[in-house]
């Protein structure tokens, strides 16, 4: 069953990649309070850039990934987690060698379960994820792209109840 999941989520990416303008490929692996995280996804950079002066500036891109998660409990669940996301990242003017970032988002979120595990009942399939992360740009055109992020799963109290889901995830993204 996990094997299936994992592939009907990259054959999912390949299916929509031709139907969107792309410009990289994104994959995450992560988890925390023993729920496990296999993310892959789609990025569209931003062409607009904001406080450029000095040495820093503030730019960003749309993010589409779908995961998959899966809780270590012996009664836990798996989900399928479809996310959109507008990321905004601040970043040096410079392109090229190795240059540090931050990232700071906003996500939303559609699971396939809401229930994964007694410790994880997140109340609804409909969640928000606020994320921050961090990371470094490198390659000749800053095309490889190795990042730490913090996301945290909540519907804001809308539904009881809302135990919420922390995750840290390791990020590799390859832009073209």
């Amino acid at each position: 069953m996990k094997n299936s999941a994992i592939a009907l989520l990259f054959a999912g990416l390949a299916a929509t990649a031709p139907a969107m303008a792309v410009d990289g490929y994104i994959v995450e692996i992560g988890g925390a309070s023993n729920i496990q995280s296999l993310r892959a996804g789609m990025i569209r950079q931003w062409t607009e850039q904001w406080f450029p002066e000095g040495h820093w500036h503030l730019t960003g891109y749309w993010e589409a990934t779908l995961a998959y998660l899966n809780s270590d409990d012996h009664k836990g669940k798996s989900a399928a987690d479809a996310s959109f996301a507008p990321v905004f990242r601040f970043r040096p003017n410079a392109l090229g060698g190795a240059q540090p970032y931050w990232d700071l988002a906003l996500g939303l979120h559609l699971l396939s379960t809401q229930k994964l595990d007694a410790k994880h009942d997140l109340g609804s399939p409909l969640q928000l994820a606020p994320l921050v992360g961090v990371g470094v740009t490198f390659g000749e055109k800053s095309q490889y792209d190795l990042g730490y992020r913090f996301q945290h799963l909540t519907n804001f109290g809308v539904k009881e109840p809302d135990d919420g889901l922390s995750l840290h995830q390791v990020r590799l993204t390859y832009l073209y």
